[in-house]
C-alpha cells in the first residue's frame, strides 16, 4: 500500500478513536442491554430469545451488506471529491433515525426496522474510520493506531453500556446515544488529515493531503485491484472466527446470568462482566499494540489471544457464580486484547492498494457484523436444548482454537 504519512499526529488519532467509541457505543449498549430488556418487555420469557435472535440476526445482515456498500461509496468520494466524509453525515443520519425508532418499539416489527436502521446507518462511519488508518497510518505505526482503534472499540462497548445501565434498560438509552454519538463523531469531521505528517511529495500519495492519492489517481482504480490476496482472506477469517467467539459471549450473556447463574441483578452483572473483560482488553491491546510495533511481529499475538480466549469461554462454560464467570471474563478479555492489538495491522497490511481501501476493509468489516448473524444459529439450538450454555461457550473455545489455526497460512506476517 501508498499514500500513509510518516506519522499521524496525536490530535488525529485521538479524533479517530473518539469516532470509533461513538459507533460502538450506538451497537453494543442496545446489545448488551437495551434490546434484551425491550424484547423482554414485548415477548416476554417465552418468547425473548427467539426475538433477539431475530432482531440481532437482521440488523447484522444488514450491517453484513452496509459496510462493503458504504466503503465503495466512500472511495467513490475520495476519488470525486477527496474526502470519504460525506458518508459519516449521511450514515450519521440514518443511525439516529434508527434510534428515535426503538426509542418508541413496542413492538417486534418496531424493534427489527429501528435496528436495522442503526446498523445500515453506523456502517457508513465505521467503514470510513477503517479506511482512514489505511490512508494514513504508516505500517510502523499500525500496531499503535490499531490497537487505539480496537480500545476505541471497547471504551464504546463500555461506555454504551453503562448509559443503557444509567437507565435501567429503558428506552431513553436510545435517545441519550442519539445525542452522544453525533457529538463524538463530529471530531473526525473537525480535525483535518493535515494533522498527519506528509510523506515526501516524490511518493505516491505524498503531499499535503495528509497521504490521501490524488483524486484522477483514485478514480482510475481498475476492477481487477478488488480482488483480495491470500493473506487478506486468511486475515479475514481470523477476524471472523475471533469476532464469532466474542458474539457468542456477549449476545446471549444477559441470558446466562439470569437463568444460569442466577443473579440478582442481571443487567448490573452484565455491566460489571462487561467493564471487567474490556478493562482488562483495552490495557493488554494498548500495550502490547506498542511491543508489537516495536518488534514487528503480529502473528504470535494473534495465536496468543486467541488461545487465551479459548480459555476463557472454558472457563465461563464451567463457571456457577458470579465471581467464577467475572475470573473467566477477565481471561477473555485478556486473549481480545491481544487479538485487537494487531488486528488492524494484519487486515490494513494485507491490501494491495490504498485506492480500493473503503470497499476492501468495509468487506472485512463483514467478518466482525457476520458473527452476529452466525451466533443466535449456534446459540439458539445449544440453550433451549439440555445441554444449554455450557456446550455453547464450550462451542465457542473450539472455535477460538481454529482461530489460532488460521495465523499459520499467514506467512507473510511476521
Amino acid at each position: 500500500m501508498t499514500g500513509a504519512a510518516d506519522r499521524v499526529g496525536r490530535l488525529w488519532v485521538l479524533a479517530l478513536t473518539l469516532g470509533v467509541v461513538a459507533v460502538f457505543a450506538s451497537w453494543f449498549g442496545p446489545l448488551q442491554i437495551l434490546l434484551p430488556a425491550q424484547t423482554d418487555r414485548i415477548a416476554g420469557p417465552g418468547g425473548r430469545e427467539a426475538l433477539l435472535g431475530l432482531v440481532v440476526g437482521v440488523g447484522a445482515a444488514v450491517s453484513m451488506v452496509a459496510n462493503p456498500l458504504w466503503g465503495l461509496v466512500s472511495d467513490r468520494s475520495r476519488a470525486r471529491l477527496g474526502s470519504r466524509l460525506p458518508v459519516v453525515f449521511a450514515g450519521t443520519a440514518i443511525g439516529v433515525a434508527g434510534q428515535v425508532v426503538l426509542l418508541t418499539a413496542d413492538t417486534g416489527g418496531g424493534a427489527l426496522t429501528g435496528w436495522s436502521l442503526v446498523q445500515l446507518g453506523y456502517n457508513g462511519p465505521f467503514a470510513v474510520l477503517a479506511a482512514l488508518i489505511a490512508d494514513h497510518v504508516p505500517e510502523r505505526q499500525r500496531g499503535l493506531v490499531g490497537s487505539l482503534f480496537g480500545v476505541g472499540q471497547i471504551v464504546g462497548v463500555i461506555g454504551g453500556t453503562v448509559v443503557a445501565e444509567s437507565v435501567s434498560g429503558g428506552p431513553t438509552g436510545y435517545l441519550m446515544l442519539a445525542v452522544l454519538t453525533p457529538c463524538l463523531l463530529s471530531a473526525i469531521v473537525l480535525v483535518p488529515p493535515t494533522s498527519a505528517v506528509s510523506r515526501d511529495r516524490n511518493e505516491p500519495g505524498g503531499g499535503a493531503g495528509g497521504g490521501e492519492i490524488p483524486a484522477p489517481a483514485a478514480a482510475r482504480v481498475r476492477l481487477a485491484e478488488f480482488r483480495p490476496t491470500r493473506t487478506f482472506v486468511w486475515a479475514w477469517l481470523l477476524r471472523f472466527l475471533m469476532n464469532l467467539t466474542n458474539a457468542i459471549l456477549l449476545i446471549y450473556l444477559f441470558f446466562f446470568l439470569d437463568e444460569v447463574v442466577g443473579a440478582d441483578d442481571p443487567a448490573g452483572s452484565v455491566l460489571l462482566v462487561t467493564v471487567i473483560t474490556l478493562l482488562v482488553s483495552a490495557v493488554c491491546a494498548a500495550i502490547a499494540g506498542i511491543v508489537s510495533d516495536r518488534l514487528r511481529r503480529r502473528r504470535g499475538f494473534a495465536v496468543a489471544g486467541a488461545l487465551a480466549t479459548a480459555c476463557g469461554l472454558i472457563a465461563l462454560a464451567l463457571s456457577p457464580s458470579v465471581p467464577a464467570v467475572l475470573a473467566a471474563a477477565a481471561v477473555s478479555g485478556l486473549g481480545w486484547g491481544l487479538f485487537i492489538a494487531v488486528d488492524m495491522a494484519i487486515i490494513t497490511g494485507s491490501l494491495a492498494t490504498s485506492g480500493t481501501a473503503g470497499t476492501l476493509l468495509g468487506v472485512a468489516n463483514v467478518a466482525s457484523s457476520l458473527p452476529q448473524v452466525v451466533a443466535p444459529v449456534i446459540a439458539v439450538p445449544l440453550v433451549t436444548s439440555a445441554a444449554g450454555y455450557p456446550a455453547l461457550y464450550g462451542v465457542g473455545a473450539g472455535i477460538a482454537v481454529a482461530a489460532a489455526l488460521c495465523t499459520l497460512p499467514l506467512r507473510s506476517v511476521r
